[in-house]
């Protein structure tokens, strides 16, 4: 007689729309492959990624336990992991994966693993995976357990497993993880109004030969000054003219809005930041088309080179993104607000909006 089949074990990952279902897709083959080398199965493992998307509960997150019935019912999964990428808080604590063992489902916070990639994302899942299947934790080395930002609690009923991030280092690392959520590239094509403030205020600076003396007096101590004096103005302007600032509410909920304000700001200020540098770029080039080289020297009294252009766009670029500010005031404040946050962050915090206009 041959050797029978092993048993199938299905395993199914839903995602929030975004990052978390790019991670989902990416991961799908090399996790059913990372399962089926791992000798302490005897089953056939296999993985899919479904493109549902579950809808936020009126708390700001998804209860994934009030899915699973239907989740079970429709698909037949064994397993059912839910990747989100947001932040994920139990018993206000930072989280990073919720293990169900009655349900045999789990919560991943894509935004817990810092700044994550698919081997990272595959690797958690793993474990996740392996302690609904046997029952056992993740396993560690020594090294690993040295420099762990985890610990580990149970729910109230014992049911499910909270692996939470501990210390200020995992918090630092779960922001970084939220601004990777963010993608704070997707900022700057809607600052359309922003970028045209700052383009006509820059190619004035270029074009406006007491711009290019000064351009040439000042210092380069002074010139970083203004340049991070003008990026931040633009950030704060971003921030409150768009309403991107959440004021905390009670002392339970202070830390998780001091995390998403912090990673709000690094957002807006990548972003600002990003618009800076693709303005001093332009004003760079079209300096060293415009204005001749001879001529330049003339008005500046000396011989001019490629640093007297370099410190002339860089100025023309600070005074831009002061106009920027003011240009951004044009922009639409809800495209904004979408393009700062992902997804799920954007539905939560206007999830909160709606429900304090409702009061």
């Amino acid at each position: 007689m041959g050797d029978t089949e092993p048993e199938v074990r299905t395993v199914g990952l839903i995602a929030d729309p975004g990052l978390a279902h790019s991670f989902a897709d990416r991961v799908c083959r090399y996790l059913e492959r990372r399962l089926n080398k791992l000798d302490e199965y005897a089953y056939s493992w296999h993985v899919t990624a479904d493109p549902l998307t579950l809808p936020l509960h009126e708390s700001g997150r998804v209860n994934l336990d009030d899915h699973i019935p239907r989740l079970r019912a429709k698909y037949g999964w064994d397993y059912i992991i839910y990747l989100t990428d947001g932040p994920h808080y139990e018993q206000n604590q930072p989280v990073r994966s919720v293990i169900n063992k009655l349900q045999t489902s789990a919560t991943l916070s894509i935004p817990s693993l810092g700044v994550a990639t698919p081997a990272s994302v595959a690797k958690a899942l793993v474990e996740i995976v392996r302690e609904l299947a046997t029952g056992d934790p993740p396993r560690s080395t020594a090294f690993e357990r040295a420099f762990s930002m985890r610990g580990r609690k149970t729910d109230g009923d014992e049911s499910s497993k909270i692996n939470s991030i501990e210390g200020l280092r995992a918090r630092l690392w779960l922001i970084a993880g939220m601004i990777r959520s963010n993608r704070p590239w997707k900022l700057v094509p809607q600052l359309s109004s922003a970028m045209a403030g700052a383009a006509a205020t820059g190619a004035f600076g270029v074009f406006y030969t007491s711009i290019w003396s000064m351009a040439d007096y000042l210092s380069n101590a002074r010139l970083t000054l203004i340049t991070f004096s003008s990026i931040t103005m633009l950030s704060l302007w971003l921030l409150f003219h768009n309403h991107l600032w959440e004021k905390p509410e009670g002392h339970r909920r202070r830390e998780r809005k001091v995390v998403y304000n912090v990673a709000t700001v690094l957002t807006v200020t990548l972003a600002a930041t990003a618009m800076y540098i693709l303005l001093f770029l332009a004003l760079l080039a079209a300096a060293l088309v415009v204005i001749d080289q001879e001529y330049l020297s003339t008005q500046l009294g000396h011989e001019s080179s490629l640093r007297e252009y370099l410190n002339l766009a860089w100025l023309a670029a600070s005074l831009g993104t002061l106009g920027g500010a003011i240009g951004s005031s044009f922009d639409d404040v809800k495209l904004v607000q979408r393009a700062t946050f992902s997804q799920r962050e954007f539905e939560r915090r206007n999830l909160h909006i709606d429900d304090e206009s409702d009061q």
